[in-house]
């Protein structure tokens, strides 16, 4: 096994962050408490709410990055891998500066940065090594990563990556969707993309390696 995984919203949450900033803006009233998803929802429904939107997302993924929280069970995860000597990598489309972003923060810097912070580097034992991880400028060239790195299973929240035509078919495709973010659909099992649907990291671990 070579399992690759993605970054945003894969490993690292970021919905509570959308929220407390999008509430500090007075984009939206101070108790709203919706998922990422429906705070993109209700901005795009603004006028030009397609640009309020890149440039709060410019700054979550950026300045604002060290608010953001692992997903649950994803390091229990990374650690059966390691016990098992599985390699793991993280590929992401990722530009090199948030959009709107007037501090010209690197994204790819900082989410290194969060990475290492939340302890996946930490020798000896590291859950995934530094030159494992990497960050490609288009969603085409983060397909070719995966496919030249040849990992038997990616694991990934967006249905445009797993789904595409470029994705090579001979990978295990699994779909991270928490409940929290989407509706599950009955079976775990897409059948039109031919890829699995897990809604936690510990779905995905049991799923994965029959563990508990």
């Amino acid at each position: 096994m070579r399992i690759g995984i993605d970054f945003d919203n894969t490993i690292i949450c970021y919905d509570q962050v959308f929220c407390e900033l999008a509430i500090d803006w007075q984009l939206v009233p101070s108790d709203f408490n919706g998922t990422k998803q429906q705070l993109r929802d209700q901005l795009q429904a603004l006028p030009e709410g397609d640009t309020v939107w890149q440039k709060l997302q410019g700054k979550v993924y950026g300045e604002y990055i060290d608010r953001a929280m692992l997903f649950t069970g994803i390091t229990e995860f990374l650690m059966v891998c390691r016990q098992l000597a599985i390699p793991v990598f993280i590929v992401s489309h990722k530009t090199e500066y948030g959009h709107f972003d007037e501090k010209r923060i690197l994204l790819r810097d900082v989410s290194r940065q969060w990475l290492d912070q939340q302890g996946f580097f930490r020798d000896p034992s590291p859950l995934v090594n530094t030159e494992h991880v990497f960050f490609e400028p288009t969603r085409e060239d983060k397909i070719a990563r995966i496919k030249h790195l040849q990992c038997t299973h990616f694991i990934d929240d967006l249905i445009e990556v797993l789904g595409s035509p470029l994705f090579p078919t001979t990978i295990q495709r699994i779909l991270f969707k928490p409940l929290a973010n989407a509706s599950m659909p009955e079976s775990n099992v897409n059948e039109a993309h031919a890829l699995q649907v897990f809604s936690s990291w510990k779905d995905i671990r049991n799923a994965l390696f029959n563990s508990n």
